[in-house]
């Protein structure tokens, strides 16, 4: 994955803004604060990237790379730097290009560290498994447990460097400093596509593409960017001009970069077919290969029920209660079904009961994560049900009661960062669960309901996951990748011995064989495996010969048996969905045995770097490099156009960042010298609490309505931190220390200061977006300031803010916004803010009201109006995604000492999306005064995201 990111000016300043109009912006000012803000999340609102563990790193050089590790990971960085170095050999090979600097690697032990990282400011999901940034070239991972997944990712990321140099080098060898435009779907496709054979899941994804006939054309892949589905699709059309015309051409794509002003120009100079036809070749090659399929396998919605309903449903759990209204047979599963990810509950033998929420997930701190595809769930006979989730840094076991709707128990593991699908015993006394420590190592665990005492059962490298207890509790059963062919990424089944430790295979070959269960009586093992075409449902009898009880075109994961035996339950793929389904199953004698291969598999070993190939391993030590150096220009709302010099100074790891801003605001010659505008600020990012300082000189010209046209030279000091309570949570602290200098124009008026200014915010965000700003969750920020004259010890002003924001939901691009903001200011020189506009008060202009108080409310019924517009141009067609529409009531007003009446407006507007950088507003509004509304229309265009 690579990811870019810049600075866009987002809406959150709108209704609480500094005091004054200036004649010109002075952009210094606004480059300081968004630097506390990176520090501290984003902006006025944002969730925190919480850096809850402090790393001891150093580096590993070898001949080609500087690997950054700690010293827990050092097995992991020893086996990056072996894989590093062989994948070097064969891309310089492929793309005939060497690097001429170190590329530096930067591992992660696991998932919930590697999402702390200060690389880039951007949040982690947890579906991003690496990224490379361009700035500095820094690959950046983590090891999941998996020797296979581990290896794939970091050749992904090694694609991508090997890309942008090579297209660097072409570009620089031709002397061109443009480049054509590089559609996401190409870059990611031919890094899938050239790191690793075609495995499973790309071929499960595109049968369901191509058989439903929803598979997205190439010409309109961008319509699909950054979604898994354009992964798939883009790699896919890349392994089709690999197979067809040969990997040569796609080289020869590269060789070319200097030769076209367009990609479009690029594959046809290459292929002499553009981008259309080599896109209906591809599409009728993949209805030749999958639809013949249909003849002999099926979807999974096919002779089965479905459970569950919208989004994903995944790790299915039958569960029988005995008392109470819920008596009966009930599946418990994990959907994301509208954007947060939760635990459902719904009826297996149908009923009107529609899928009932048991724990709602990425709320709060207690369920920030419930791994809605890396962990399990299981149910006992109780009515309990043992699930994982985030906690802040690391995973917590939690024990659910379905009787009485709450979390009746907890598990916190000290030195475990991550757990995964929990299994109860027989007895259900005991769990079983698959753990990561801080080494990486992703090994089996047990743990004692009463005395919570954890005992470790297995310890190496290898990756072991979906443990059960057998029927007679003396067992584990599980998969894992030590077999023969486990570094190739297959896994095989295995049992424990509880009372020996020792291993013994119950299935092997070339094939994942996955999330095994036992049968209600324990003889058979019910499992999902690759060993045919797809990803079928197969047993394991008692003589561990494999049956096959379905035939799907698409796939399953997690088959289990109801209680009574009579059904399996699994989440099948369709329509690029899982959901949970219900198989009747008439008796293991209706699916014949199939032949195995007796051959034992041996363990393997991952190869590490020898040490004569490095150059040893040293403390990591601050090196400092410039991220970017740029010049500014960009539009306020309130102070329009605004521009400067910026440049940043970072270290390797992101954790320490320095920041310089250069201006100049002289309206003739005679003034240059004195109106340099200069600000530097330090920011560390490498603890909990994100700290830091700077120091400024500004001079600007300000229009102040209320207390005259004054100029004013400021000089002095900063600090600030942050302090993230969680992820959705923070307290902010802001101090500036500064020399003011005022001369009113037209009084002859001057006041000298030296004033201290503090601010203390409490901040929470734990809302979701869609294509035009927030649509589900909840938004807070409430801030009290206060500045005083040291000299003085005058109070000079006391500001309160307080900005409530809510949304609603009611489908999966439509919600209902609130919006409940207030602001007030007290002192000799109060703050004073501006009132209307598309940000606020809409129906007025931007500036249309300006005091010390400020009150505004705001409803917004937010929906889908176009999915996309094509508009034609003579040079070409531009598309436009997710135009949006939205009906609002707001009501508001700004003052000084006398309140005067409410002011409002109602009115529609439309919001379209343009990727990344922003959203197009336009609103037509009528104003009312709650007597009469106007019979005028009034239009309003502008920019940013929806409140």
């Amino acid at each position: 994955m690579v990811f870019t990111y810049f600075v866009v000016s987002g809406d959150e300043k709108g209704v609480c803004r500094n005091q004054k109009y200036r004649m010109k912006r002075l952009i210094g000012t606004l480059a300081l604060l968004s630097l506390f803000s990176s520090a501290s999340a984003q902006f006025y609102f944002g969730q925190n990237k919480v850096q809850y563990t402090r790393f001891d790193w150093q580096v590993l050089t070898t001949e080609h790379f500087k690997i950054y590790f700690y010293q827990e990971e050092e097995e992991i960085a020893e086996i990056g730097a072996q894989l590093a170095e062989e994948a070097y050999r064969e891309f310089s090979g492929l793309f005939n290009l060497v690097i001429d600097h170190p590329v530096p690697l930067i591992l992660y032990s696991s998932p919930n560290y590697f999402e702390q990282t200060n690389v880039i400011p951007d949040m982690i999901d947890e579906g991003t498994g690496g990224f490379t940034e361009f700035f500095k070239g820094r690959v950046v991972m983590p090891y999941t447990g998996s020797f296979a997944e581990f290896k794939k990712v970091l050749r992904h990321e090694l694609i991508h460097v090997f890309t942008l140099e090579k297209i660097s080098s072409v570009l620089k060898g031709h002397k061109k400093t443009r480049a054509p435009y590089t559609p996401l779907w190409f870059t990611e496709g031919i890094a899938e596509a050239w790191s690793r054979p075609e495995d499973d899941q790309a071929r499960m994804v595109m049968t369901d593409l191509v058989v439903n006939n929803i598979l997205v054309s190439v010409p309109n892949l961008y319509q699909i960017s950054g979604s898994f589905m354009m992964y798939k699709e883009g790699e896919s059309f890349v392994r089709f001009l690999s197979e067809t015309y040969g990997s040569d051409r796609l080289l020869q794509l590269f060789e070319n970069w200097w030769r076209g002003e367009t990609f479009e120009e690029l594959v046809y100079l290459t292929y002499q077919k553009d981008l259309k036809k080599l896109g209906e070749e591809w599409e009728f090659a993949l209805k030749q290969r999958f639809y013949p399929q249909v003849a002999d396998r099926e979807f999974p919605d096919r002779h089965t029920k479905k459970l569950s309903s919208g989004g994903l449903s995944v790790e299915p759990t039958p569960v029988t209660l005995h008392m109470g209204k819920d008596a009966g047979d009930w599946v418990v599963y994990k959907a994301n079904r509208l954007g947060y990810s939760g635990l459902y509950m719904a009826p297996i033998n149908g009923g009107q009961r529609k899928p009932e929420t048991l724990v709602k997930g990425e709320r709060s701190r207690a369920f920030e994560s419930l791994h809605l595809f890396r962990s399990g769930i299981a149910a006992n006979s109780r009515g309990e049900v043992a699930f994982v989730s985030k906690n802040n840094e690391k995973d917590r076991l939690y024990i659910y009661s379905i009787y009485r709707r709450e979390v009746i128990e907890e598990y916190d593991f000290p030195g475990l960062i991550e757990i995964s699908s929990p299994a109860w015993s027989q007895d259900e006394t005991k769990l079983c669960f698959e753990g990561m420590e801080k080494s990486g190592y992703s090994d089996l665990y047990t743990v004692e309901r009463q005395s919570k005492k954890l005992e470790r059962l297995t310890s190496d490298i290898y990756e072991d996951r979906d443990p059960v207890f057998s029927a007679d509790g003396t067992s584990i059963l599980f998969a894992s990748d030590r077999g023969a062919f486990g570094s190739e990424g297959y896994s095989n089944l295995y049992r424990l011995s509880l009372v020996g430790g020792q291993i013994l295979p119950l299935t092997s070959g070339r094939q994942d064989d996955l999330y095994p269960s036992l049968s209600p009586d324990g003889k058979w093992i019910i499992y999902a495996s690759n060993r045919g075409e797809g990803t079928d449902i197969y047993l394991l009898d008692e003589e561990l010969r494999p049956r096959r009880v379905s035939r799907f075109l698409t796939g399953v994961t997690h088959p289990r048996f109801t209680f009574d035996g009579k059904k399996i339950i699994f989440s099948g793929f369709k329509n690029f969905g899982f959901q949970i389904y219900a198989l009747d199953f008439p008796g293991i004698d209706s699916f014949p045995p199939e032949s195995v291969s007796t051959a034992a598999p041996l363990a393997w070993r991952p190869e590490k770097l020898p040490g004569e190939k490095t150059k040893g391993k040293i403390e990591y030590k601050n090196d400092f490099s410039f991220d970017l150096a740029q010049s500014a220009i960009a539009y306020d709302a309130l102070y329009g156009p605004v521009g400067g010099l910026q440049t940043a100074l970072t270290d390797m790891l992101g954790n320490k960042q320095y920041y310089f801003f250069l201006s100049n605001t002289a309206r003739d010659r005679s003034s240059i010298l004195s109106s340099f505008n200069v600000g530097v600020t330090y920011v560390n990012k490498t603890h909990r609490i994100n700290y830091g300082a700077g120091v400024y000189h500004f001079y600007d010209e300000y229009l102040d309505e209320y207390e005259g046209d004054f100029s004013e030279r400021l000089a002095g000091g900063l600090a600030f931190a942050s302090y993230p309570l969680s992820k959705f949570q923070r307290v902010e602290a802001f101090g500036f220390l500064r020399y003011s200098k005022r001369h009113f124009f037209f009084t002859e008026r001057k006041r000298d200061a030296l004033l201290l200014t503090g601010s203390l915010s409490w901040v929470k965000d734990n809302s979701i977006w869609e294509l035009s700003g927030p649509i589900d969750g909840s938004r807070y920020n409430f801030t009290v300031g206060l500045t005083s004259d040291i000299r003085s010890s005058k109070l000079f002003s006391r500001s309160y803010s307080g900005d409530l924001r809510k949304y609603f939901r009611l489908g999966r691009a439509s919600a209902l916004a609130l919006r409940l903001a207030g602001f007030s200011s007290t002192g000799v020189e109060p703050q004073r803010i501006y009132l209307g506009g598309s940000w606020s008060l809409r129906g007025y202009s931007r500036r249309a009201f300006y005091g010390r108080h400020m009150v505004l409310a705001s409803n917004e019924l937010r929906f889908p109006l176009i999915n996309r517009l094509v508009v034609g141009f003579p040079f070409g067609n531009i598309g436009m995604e997710g135009i949006r529409g939205a009906l609002f009531f707001d009501a508001g007003n700004a003052w000084n000492e006398d309140f005067g009446r409410m002011k409002g407006a109602l009115g529609v507007g439309a919001r379209v999306n343009f990727g990344y950088l922003t959203v197009l507003r336009f609103d037509w509004a009528r104003r009312t005064d709650f007597r009469s509304i106007e019979s005028k229309t009034r239009f309003d265009f502008f920019f940013g995201w929806n409140f």
